[in-house]
């Protein structure tokens, strides 16, 4: 071992029996201590058992002195060391008062990270990327990073004040723009209005049966943010990134994503297996509406075998010339984990990891992704209002009604008393968006239509539970 490199070891473990003085002489800096360090942070053997030890008195509320130490290795020779008894009488006189034992926290973790990051570059250069592997293995080296240099185990506690006064400027931007949404908004106004747009890090659920619009109604949503970012990227600012919005569709291809979208806007009816004859005024509004969509700053990736590792990546990787407003998948249950947890998960633990991951990743990008579910066929089986989705119809539902911030569904509105049953085969039909699950707001039910034959939502009243 290099001189200067045994040095530094070795003041490091003088740090720790310092340290360990500390925790047995009863110091202030105690609790920073366990908030602080881990079992791992320790260097050498006999301090990393001390520390374990100390660990569990603290959870079990009892008093950890010199001579209770001493009691339990007495009584459990399992975690003996040699003469133990002289190394624990040499720590607790190493204790002189809490002068320094804050920097020498800190200094043990700071070379605990040091290590790990040189066992993490030799990890590197040990890693073989072979063609098959070689993003699963980035991936999970990402991680391992982040998970590194992020290792400080306690975030400082904050009092009210400096969170309000945090607030306040957050406040005080609403109030004095009241007409300006805090979230990304979704072009329908009954609903912005219950949700103030989708905020920012939240884990938004778009759940029905199967042939109800969700994919087509995520679909709008997109569109109509972007329509609105189109125009403020117009006006950026020097160093100012430009806004976007993403849709992951493991079921659909672009191509197919691109018609639904052209047909919203342009309000005709597009279906490439079926023969027409294209009116002026039809030729007109198409070419019209992929005008204006050009600029609309609008990224699809229609990969059919995404995993939960290529979103954060992708979202990641986009993030770094655009910010982010918005990001929908179709769907959740097409997704995967890596394949290293494919084999210890079965399908519910699996889409409960993917829950989770969707979470993590809105919260560290700060966007809001929505994230379209299929439900159980159990609700097909009820009548009535009874007949609306509820949280349990979450098909594989694990985690997912914990991890999301909202759960919405879409649900085909029965006919009032004295109305007829519509068809909903037809073209224009009345669905029921029910906020089913809400974090930040109440739920309720929005009332929408539904025009199949051009793919688009329209609103109209706000219904509540």
């Amino acid at each position: 071992m290099n001189k200067n490199i045994e040095k530094e070891l070795d003041s490091i473990i003088e740090m720790e029996k310092i340290v360990l003085s500390a925790l047995l002489n009863k110091s202030s800096n105690t609790d920073e201590v366990f908030l602080q360090l881990s079992l791992d942070d320790f260097n050498h053997t006999f301090n990393r058992i001390l520390f374990g030890i100390a660990i569990k008195f603290r959870e079990d509320g009892r008093t950890l002195d010199y001579l209770s130490l001493i009691n339990y290795l007495n009584e459990n020779k399992q975690e003996q060391f040699e003469d133990y008894n002289s190394y624990i009488s040499s720590i607790d006189a190493k204790y002189v008062g809490n002068e320094n034992v804050k920097q020498y926290i800190e200094s043990i973790k700071n070379y605990s990270i040091k290590k790990q990051l040189e066992e993490f570059s030799k990890e590197i250069n040990d890693t073989d990327f072979d063609v098959l592997s070689a993003q699963e293995k980035l991936w999970n080296l990402e991680k391992k990073f982040l998970d590194i240099t992020s290792n400080k185990k306690a975030k400082e506690l904050e009092s009210l004040e400096d969170i309000l006064r945090s607030y306040q400027s957050r406040l005080d931007i609403l109030l004095n723009k009241s007409h300006e949404m805090s979230g990304t908004p979704s072009g329908y106004s009954s609903l912005d209005k219950i949700t103030n747009g989708f905020q920012p890090g939240d884990l938004i659920i778009l759940a029905a049966r199967p042939g109800i619009g969700k994919t087509a109604l995520s679909i709008n949503f997109l569109v109509n943010s972007a329509k609105i970012y189109a125009e403020e990227n117009e006006t950026l600012t020097k160093g100012e990134k430009p806004k976007a919005v993403m849709m992951f569709s493991m079921e659909m291809g672009n191509e197919q994503i691109c018609q639904r979208i052209l047909s919203a806007e342009s309000g005709i009816e597009l279906n490439v297996n079926k023969y027409k004859v294209w009116s002026d005024i039809e030729k007109t509004a198409l070419s019209s509406s992929i005008t204006n969509l050009i600029n609309y700053p609008i990224y699809i990736d229609d990969s059919s075998d995404l995993s939960i590792m290529d979103i954060q990546s992708k979202i990641k990787q986009m993030s770094s010339e655009k910010e982010i407003r918005l990001v929908v998948i179709d769907y959740l249950q097409l997704l995967k984990v890596s394949k290293n947890k494919q084999n210890n998960m079965n399908r519910q633990q699996e889409v409960a990891e993917i829950s989770r991951t969707l979470k993590k990743i809105a919260r560290q990008f700060r966007v809001p992704i929505i994230a379209i579910a299929q439900l159980s066929r159990k609700v097909e089986e009820r009548k009535g209002d009874s007949k609306r989705p509820i949280l349990s119809d979450l098909r594989e539902s694990g985690s997912i009604e914990q991890d999301a911030d909202m759960v919405c569904f879409l649900n085909y509105a029965e006919p009032k008393e004295g109305e007829e049953k519509s068809n909903n085969f037809g073209s224009n039909v009345m669905v029921e968006f029910i906020i089913a699950k809400n974090r930040n707001g109440e739920t309720t039910i929005v009332d929408l239509t539904f025009m199949k034959q051009i793919s688009k939502y329209f609103e109209l009243k706000k219904t509540n539970l």
